[in-house]
């Protein structure tokens, strides 16, 4: 269920003549550039010995093992052998896994499952990330998958966790339970609910004195989570891919989107996103590492306890429980 689905992996712009490293799933992968600017995906392996491609180098027509110099092309097929003679025939096993790739919405995604079933599914379409600017930002850490998907569509956490970054810019809940309007989906879940502004004084000024503030939630299976809110003139985008690395851990892309904030003044508004961002994610990984550490120590012995305002966490487990043993 999780290899069959596309991932992102950079902004297309940023790929450049470098070798850029992911780990998915366990599999360990690089992506390049050919000279004519054609995106490659590969195992990060030579098949001859075992070591990292990753290791070695770019060249017209592939990359090059930095330990014996056999050659890749874009297919993963073995087009060089530097101790054979240039006659010998290549053996067809030198060969290593290449992965579909595509460039969609400014960023380039990848596709972990087979190459064949890649046309049957779409990376999914989220039109901010091709219009609006933005920032992003990775973490690899210690989580349960589920957990880590779940954290950004948990809407009471915000005015507890985040209080010392986010604090009342993205409204405050007055309804105990809120109406969050859920919609179980074939590819998630989509919701919303509407919130007091509570801003202080100065972001008011800025972002508007509108009395409520309409958020909307969405999550995409099985891998990107998604935060909007709209003030008066303005939109805050948050955007999480969650992905597994392996057994204990999991990688959070996180990108955050805007509509109208310090237009201006771009270079100052990439640069207070990426920190107001970046302190945000960090207060959410230290909850999602202590969480994953009981867990791994007590596991069933301490039950959760939910209650009606858990309702969009208990919709997103249920979903995942459903989809996970489809």
């Amino acid at each position: 269920m999780l290899d069959n689905n596309w991932y992102l992996i950079c902004p297309e712009r940023e790929l450049k003549k470098q070798i850029i490293t992911r780990k998915i799933l366990n599999q360990e992968i690089i992506i390049f550039r050919d000279e004519q600017g054609g995106i490659t995906a590969l195992e990060n392996r030579c098949c001859h010995r075992n070591v990292k491609l990753s290791l070695g180098y770019l060249e017209a027509g592939g990359i090059v093992c930095g330990y014996h110099g056999w050659k890749y092309d874009s297919s993963g097929m073995c087009i060089r052998i530097p101790s054979q003679l240039p006659d010998t025939k290549i053996p067809q096993t030198a060969r290593i896994r290449s992965y579909a790739n595509l460039v969609f919405n400014r960023w380039i995604w990848i596709f972990l499952g087979d190459r064949e079933q890649a046309d049957q599914h779409k990376p999914y379409n989220i039109p901010e990330m091709n219009e609006w600017d933005f920032v992003y930002q990775s973490y690899t850490f210690r989580s349960a998958l589920e957990f880590a998907a779940e954290s950004l569509i948990d809407p009471y956490h915000i005015a507890y966790a985040h209080q010392n970054s986010i604090g009342s810019l993205l409204g405050q809940i007055e309804e105990f339970p809120a109406q969050f309007n859920l919609q179980i989906l074939d590819d998630g879940l989509a919701g919303g609910d509407l919130r007091a502004n509570r801003s202080s004084f100065f972001e008011k000024m800025y972002f508007g004195h509108t009395p409520y503030l309409n958020t909307r939630i969405r999550f995409y299976y099985p891998t990107l989570s998604l935060l909007e809110v709209k003030f008066k003139k303005r939109t805050l985008l948050i955007l999480e891919q969650i992905i597994k690395v392996d057994e204990e851990h999991v990688n959070m892309l996180q990108i955050t989107f805007w509509e109208n904030i310090f237009s201006l003044f771009p270079p100052f508004a990439r640069y207070f996103m990426h920190r107001k961002s970046d302190k945000i994610v960090r207060e959410d990984i230290a909850l999602l590492i202590s969480q994953a550490d009981l867990v791994k120590q007590h596991g069933e012995k301490w039950p959760e306890v939910s209650v009606k305002g858990d309702e969009a966490s208990i919709a997103f487990r249920k979903f995942w429980g459903r989809k996970m043993n489809e």
